[in-house]
């Protein structure tokens, strides 16, 4: 497969080429961040549908949820998705356990171990998913963690890293 010819690159910095009328922003001017969160009054009866960082996968995306009473669920069940998020692991980031969030159940609510990121009006869903599993995006979240045993980021780190936004239209 090959793609066009742009007539114009600028220098993005890293060793890969980006379109001149391209834009190189940090992923919190385009995205927002653990925006949604269960409540602390939310009923202990209530079933979710859980996912933790053991259920995604880098090519597989969610591979699986657990049904839970919220009771039972554990302490660190509290993030709210929503269609179009990408969920990406902030713990344990050399699992690269990055995944988007399409048509979830209503009450779906995965780890704290996750940053949710919501794009924005300058970031399309569709390509949020792609640009947050591209290897430049990974590397950086791995080469940016802290810790031997059990490296993690944190979500304010994971915002500043920038990505390459395509226009609107393209």
């Amino acid at each position: 497969m090959s793609f066009p010819r742009y007539s114009e690159y600028k220098d993005s910095g890293v060793e890969w080429l980006v379109p001149g009328h391209w834009e190189i922003k940090p992923l919190k001017a385009i995205a927002s961040f653990n925006d949604e969160v269960l409540p602390e009054s939310f009923s202990a009866e209530e079933e979710i549908e859980y996912v933790d960082i053991g259920s995604v996968s880098f090519t597989g995306g969610i591979e699986r949820m657990e049904t839970l009473l919220s009771v039972n669920a554990p302490s660190r069940a509290r993030r709210k998705v929503r269609d179009g998020d990408v969920i990406a692991s902030i713990v344990r980031t050399c699992l690269k356990a990055i995944a988007p969030v399409v048509a979830p159940p209503a009450n779906m609510i995965v780890s704290t171990g996750f940053a949710v990121i919501r794009p924005g009006t300058g970031l399309v869903p569709h390509f949020a998913r792609f640009a947050l599993q591209a290897n430049f995006f990974v590397d950086a979240v791995i080469s940016l963690s802290t810790g031997v045993s059990y490296p993690a980021i944190n979500a304010s780190e994971m915002a500043r890293i920038a990505i390459t936004v395509p226009s609107f239209t393209e």
